[in-house]
C-alpha cells in the first residue's frame, strides 16, 4: 500500500513539473476550443475541459498559493489535486495542447507594472474606463480554511475560480466582456455554480458553440441598457447599466438587486497581484 501511494505521489510530482516546465515559457493570452478553455498569466493558469455534457474538469495552478482541481458533475462536486495524467504542451505559437486537446489562441494580453489608472472624467470616457479599471489579477486563499478567490480580467475575458469550502459554495465561470459608455455587457460561455445555502442555485453551463463565443465578435443593442432594470438578451448575455460615475468609481445597475462598483486602481493597491496592459 505504501509503494502504491508513493508511487502516485511521484507520478502526481512528475506531472505537476510537467505543467510547470510548459508553464514557464510565460506565454500569456486565452486558447480555446469547443470543449475548453485555458488562461494562462504569469501566474495563473486556469483550464477548462468538458468531459461532456454533464461533467466539467477545472485546473488551477495560482503561483506559490495553490495546485488544485475541480470535476464539477450533475452527480458530485469534487475538489482535489490535479490528475497525474494532466499534460500540456505549446505546438506553436497561437496553439496549445492540453490533455491531447487542441486549442487556438483566441486572446493576446500583455502583462504590465502596476500604475495609477486615468479617472473618468465624462460620460464619454465610461467605456474605456470599465475596460481598464478591471483589468488584472486578484488572488486569495486562506491556508487554514482552503477558501479560495481568484479572479483575472483581461481586455476581451473575464475568470473566476470561487470556493467557499464550509459551505459548500461554489462558483467557477469564464465569460467574455464588452464595454460602451452606456454600460457592460457580461456573457458567459461557461458557468459553474453550486450554491446551496442560499438560493440553492447548480448550473452545469458550457457553452456547445465555446470557440465561436469567445473568438467571435459582441453585438450590443445599446437601446438594451436600462439604469432602472436589468435586461437578459435571448442568447444569455446580461445588460449591467450604467447608472453615476464620480471619478474614481462607476456605478452600474446589476441583476436581481444588485448595484456593481468599479472602482479605479492605484499603484499602491496591494490586493491586485498582477497587472495587465490596457488596449484601446
Amino acid at each position: 500500500m505504501i509503494k502504491k501511494l508513493f508511487f502516485r505521489w511521484i507520478l502526481l510530482v512528475i506531472a505537476i513539473s510537467g505543467i510547470t516546465s510548459a508553464y514557464a515559457q510565460r506565454q500569456t493570452g486565452v486558447w480555446v476550443s469547443n470543449d475548453a478553455e485555458l488562461l494562462l498569466t504569469d501566474k495563473v493558469m486556469m483550464y477548462f475541459e468538458k468531459q461532456s455534457d454533464d461533467c466539467v474538469n477545472v485546473t488551477l495552478i495560482a503561483n506559490d498559493v495553490t495546485k488544485e482541481s475541480v470535476k464539477f458533475s450533475k452527480d458530485s462536486v469534487i475538489r482535489g489535486d490535479i490528475p497525474a495524467d494532466f499534460n500540456f504542451e505549446f505546438t506553436s505559437d497561437k496553439n496549445v495542447k492540453v490533455n491531447g486537446r487542441k486549442l487556438i489562441k483566441a486572446e493576446e494580453f500583455e502583462m504590465c507594472e502596476p500604475y495609477d489608472m486615468p479617472i473618468a472624467t465624462d460620460k464619454k470616457s465610461i467605456g474605456k474606463r470599465l475596460s481598464e479599471w478591471r483589468l488584472g489579477t486578484i488572488i486569495e486563499f486562506d491556508e487554514a480554511t482552503k477558501d479560495i478567490y481568484v479572479e483575472v480580467n483581461t481586455p476581451k475575458n473575464m475568470f473566476l475560480y470561487y470556493i467557499l469550502k464550509d459551505t459548500n459554495y461554489y462558483y467557477l465561470r469564464a465569460a467574455r466582456i464588452e464595454n460602451v459608455n452606456e454600460g457592460s455587457l457580461f456573457c458567459q460561455n461557461i458557468r459553474l455554480m453550486q450554491q446551496p445555502a442560499a438560493s440553492g442555485e447548480f448550473t452545469l453551463y458550457f457553452s456547445p458553440r465555446n470557440k465561436q463565443d469567445v473568438m467571435g465578435k459582441i453585438d450590443i443593442n445599446l437601446d438594451a441598457f436600462n439604469p432602472d432594470a436589468c435586461y437578459s438578451d435571448p442568447n444569455g448575455g446580461i445588460y449591467w447599466s450604467y447608472t453615476s460615475h464620480t471619478p474614481n468609481q462607476i456605478v452600474l445597475n446589476g441583476c436581481d438587486g444588485d448595484t456593481y462598483y468599479i472602482n479605479r486602481r492605484l499603484k499602491s493597491h496591494n490586493y491586485v497581484q498582477e497587472w495587465i496592459k490596457h488596449t484601446n
